[in-house]
């Protein structure tokens, strides 16, 4: 009797609050989701803890009843992912992904506890491969980063599904439906996200993305706890928390959240709950906390309303990219398909049918439903991400000794009498030669057999292979080596059912891209974002380019956006001599499982990246928030008013949510609610006109101040002696002309790089003339030392406001600092010109000096201080 391993991908739902764990029985007819043996939930919270004792590290129900004790559990940590940040797990420091990869890990686990029911005394059953979900409007560093705690947990990641369409996969196959639109409404306990999905024959098509990957359940607790703070400090208790700064007072505050994470429960499903607790909670002052309130529902819906409205654009947004792409608006939705716990909440649900559903009292076009679909929102995800796992990952089989592994195609049940067999045989053992190998099928109950050759990589198909009618197929396959030795006997059944239902994941790829992807280049001397590869494209996906070299640089710097957001800035270093225009060949790739590559080179040299997550942001300055207001104000005039509308209301709750992170101290949460701000002014942001820096009038004064410096000095000429070559007016003439020219025409262009390169050339040449006066007048001066000092302080200040003009021309901020250092000098060695002229001239000297090299470093290069160029782009 022979014995096989047998493994079967399984669907994963890790979430922010909950995770949950699916997969389809044998037959794909049947789902089955794991559920704790006591209590029967199918979600596990998705909270860590270590035990300090024991040191063991407990996912789930234990390390969730531990919040608001010392050590503290780890919860939430979904919203970490991607960002260069430790947490702290008891007495170690662990990354996000770590922390992840336990839930992952113990997610595994409980469904292994399931498929050990389908092992029997030939097969037994194992866990390795996997789907995992993530929010579609996951920025790329925090897909590779679930990506990495997968793997971290010992999971063969085969696609990182966006959560709304698992939902779909879910409603299409529970319903047996096979074509239409549907707007995926996915408010969980961390993240919001909207997707407008297109089914054609069980396939899906993304039409639009939207959402907020720190907007959810957490909000909502959070500002219940709020609200029963302030109900408490109002009765007399010490309550003035500070949760971010003061650790005792997070934990008061997290035991405020699970009380009013219990209210929203029972106010849910009742209109009124008295909550009563005590000696559960001490104030500031040790006071022991005594709770007798009740709540009515309409009471928490107020705390709740502006935390739904919030969501509400982003479903626009997600309807316009659709239209956008497909022509599809809302009146071709068919179906609003809740997901996440928070759409248990009645208001959430009440709120997304009377924005969207159709409504016999609204006249304007909308969903064909007339109330969303709400089932199974916890669980939703996962289930449809077991689905998908059937749809595309088939079954794969080893032998006992796990040399051989036969990867079987397709669903294990159908309707068909006759069923294609495909797959391919893989030989895991370095000493199995599968060279010219074959393989038998046997039907023992039907008398069949075939037998074909392997194919390149091991392929296979069998087609027309007949099937018993409503019952269990057993097929064997028997694998050779090209000598005819048996290597191998694996079997697995087919079941033939005229009722089969055929897994509506789709076969075909589902992964998109959530968000554009950018390269920053230079295009006429201005830094310009390319569209490399566009939002919505179905991965895997990649784009090859050629740029150009920009000259005089040995460092190329290649920055990589997502929408608005630097993911990874790629610098090309220590590079030879190269002239402008030697060209640049560039090529991004991107995976199933949205990993990022990127490779190339530039001469002779090569260059290759994977990407990985950025440094965290800084939070912003008031004047950067202050010039977004004043972008939105700008760019909201040119939209059309029900766009304006939406785009509007969104701006003022992502502002809102702004300034109470910043006053509260929330940086990460500011920075997010700053970085959507950036997002949507980029939405809507028309292309400016080029203003070039520094106005042109200074370009002007430089060419004035030569052409009198070269009159004046030609005028002296036969009355002194000018040292080295006799000073040619004529041709300066024309070289300052011909520069004021080419200057003029690059400022007209909105070439700020040559502009720039002309400021520089046109103050090389005023030096040199200021220099040949100084010759000519220092022999007849006959200032006093106080008179010099003076006209010296004067000089170099006059000096340092032109040398700024040339720092904003060449785009150099990096000398700003110290231009300001030099000023600050000079102008204190104004008051000490009466009392010691001399020191004075001694210290601005120095200073001079000083200028003098760095009007160097601006005329010699344009090398961004060592930072590097951006490449060259000639698109039009």
């Amino acid at each position: 009797m022979h014995k096989q391993i047998i493994s079967k991908a399984v669907g994963i739902d890790l979430g922010t609050t909950n995770s949950a764990v699916a997969v389809m029985a044998l037959s794909d007819a049947e789902l089955v989701i794991h559920s704790d043996a006591r209590t029967r939930r199918e979600t596990t919270p998705s909270c860590v803890w270590k035990d300090p004792r024991s040191q063991q590290k407990i996912v789930g129900p234990k390390a969730f009843q531990r919040i608001g004790t010392i050590p503290e559990p780890i919860r939430s940590i979904k919203r970490s992912m991607g960002k260069q940040i430790t947490v702290q797990l008891g007495d170690e420091s662990v990354t996000p992904e770590e922390v992840s990869a336990l839930i992952l890990r113990e997610m595994k686990r409980q469904i292994e506890e399931d498929v050990a029911r389908f092992t029997t005394e030939t097969s037994t059953w194992v866990v390795e491969r996997a789907i995992v979900t993530v929010p579609a409007y996951f920025d790329q560093p925090q897909i590779e980063a679930t990506r990495k705690a997968a793997e971290l947990a010992g999971l063969q990641v085969l696609e990182l599904l966006h959560e709304p369409t698992a939902a779909a996969s879910y409603y299409c196959w529970q319903n047996q439906v096979r074509n239409g639109v549907f707007l995926v409404y996915d408010f969980g306990g961390g993240t919001f996200d909207v997707s407008i999905l297109r089914c054609i024959e069980g396939a899906f098509e993304v039409l639009g993305i939207s959402g907020n990957n720190r907007l959810g359940g957490d909000d909502i607790d959070t500002a219940l706890a709020e609200g029963l703070r302030q109900r408490l400090a109002s009765e007399g208790y010490e309550m003035e928390l500070d949760p971010l700064h003061d650790s005792e007072d997070r934990y008061r505050f997290d035991k405020l959240k699970l009380l009013a994470e219990g209210v929203k429960k029972a106010l849910s499903t009742e209109d009124e709950f008295i909550l009563r607790s005590q000696s559960y909670l001490q104030d500031k002052s040790g006071m022991p906390v005594t709770i007798d309130m009740p709540f009515e529902r309409g009471e928490i819906e107020d705390l709740i309303r502006p935390i739904v409205e919030r969501t509400l654009p982003y479903c626009h947004h997600a309807l316009e990219l659709a239209h956008q792409k497909a022509g599809v608006t809302l009146a071709d939705v068919d179906a609003i398909i809740l997901a996440g716990g928070s759409t248990h909440i009645p208001l959430v649900r009440e709120m997304v049918r009377q924005a969207f559903c159709s409504d016999p009292a609204i006249t304007e076009p909308r969903a064909h439903c007339s109330q969303p679909v709400y089932k199974k929102v916890d669980t939703i995800v996962a289930l449809g991400a077991a689905i998908r796992a059937a749809a595309i990952s088939g079954l794969v089989i080893y032998n006992a000794e796990r040399s051989i592994k036969v990867s079987f195609r397709g669903i294990g049940s159908t309707a068909a009498r006759q069923a294609t067999i495909g797959g391919r045989v893989e030989a895991l053992n370095p000493q199995v030669d599968l060279t010219d190998g074959y393989i038998r099928l046997r039907i023992n109950e039907l008398g069949y057999e075939d037998e074909q050759n392997l194919k390149s990589g091991g392929s296979f198909g069998f087609t027309r292979v007949p099937l018993q009618s409503g019952s269990e197929n057993v097929l064997t396959f028997d694998i050779f080596s090209g000598n005819s030795k048996h290597l191998a006997t694996v079997t697995r059944s087919l079941f033939q059912s005229q009722d089969a239902l055929r897994p509506t994941g789709g076969s075909s790829g589902t992964a998109s891209l959530s968000k554009a992807l950018y390269l920053e280049v230079s295009r006429e001397g201005k830094a310009h974002r390319k569209e490399l590869i566009a939002a919505l494209t179905t991965l895997p996906a990649s784009k090859d380019d050629v740029f150009y070299h920009p000259g005089d640089t040995t460092r190329l710097r290649l920055p990589l956006y997502q929408q608005k957001k630097m993911i990874k800035e790629i610098v090309i270093d220590q590079l030879p001599a190269l002239t402008r225009g030697t060209p640049v060949n560039f090529t991004i790739a991107v995976d199933e499982l949205a990993g990022i590559t990127v490779k190339g080179n530039v001469g002779t040299t090569t260059f290759e990246s994977n990407i990985e997550p950025p440094p965290q942001r800084t939070a912003p300055t008031p004047a950067e928030v202050q010039q977004l207001e004043e972008t939105f104000r700008q760019a909201l005039q040119q939209l059309p008013t029900d766009k304006q509308r939406y785009i509007e209301e969104q701006r003022k709750k992502a502002r809102a949510s702004y300034e109470a992170a910043r006053q509260r101290g929330d940086i990460e949460q500011a920075i997010h609610d700053f970085e959507e701000l950036e997002e949507l002014a980029a939405r809507i942001e028309q292309p400016a006109p080029t203003r070039l820096e520094p106005p042109l009038e200074v370009l002007e004064n430089i060419v004035s101040a030569c052409l009198q410096l070269n009159h004046y000095i030609d005028s002296l000429q036969d009355q002194h002696t000018i040292v080295g070559q006799k000073h040619n007016a004529e041709e300066l003439n024309k070289a300052i002309n011909s520069h004021f020219v080419e200057g003029k025409r690059a400022f007209a262009s909105g070439d700020q790089a040559t502009y720039g390169n002309t400021l520089v050339a046109l103050d090389a040449i005023r030096d040199h003339l200021s220099m040949l006066y100084y010759n000519v007048m220092s022999d007849q001066d006959s200032r006093s030392e106080t008179e010099i000092a003076e006209s010296m302080v004067k000089g170099t200040l006059e000096e340092i406001e032109h040398i700024e003009q040339l720092i904003i021309g060449r785009q150099r901020s990096d000398l700003s600092s110290e231009l300001v250092l030099l000023k600050s000098q000079a102008q204190a060695s104004a008051r000490d010109v009466q009392s010691n002229p001399q020191l004075v001239q001694s210290r601005l000297r120095q200073v001079l000096t000083r200028l003098q090299q760095i009007k160097n470093m601006l005329r010699g290069s344009s090398d961004d201080s060592g930072k590097g160029k951006l490449v060259d782009d000639h698109t039009a």
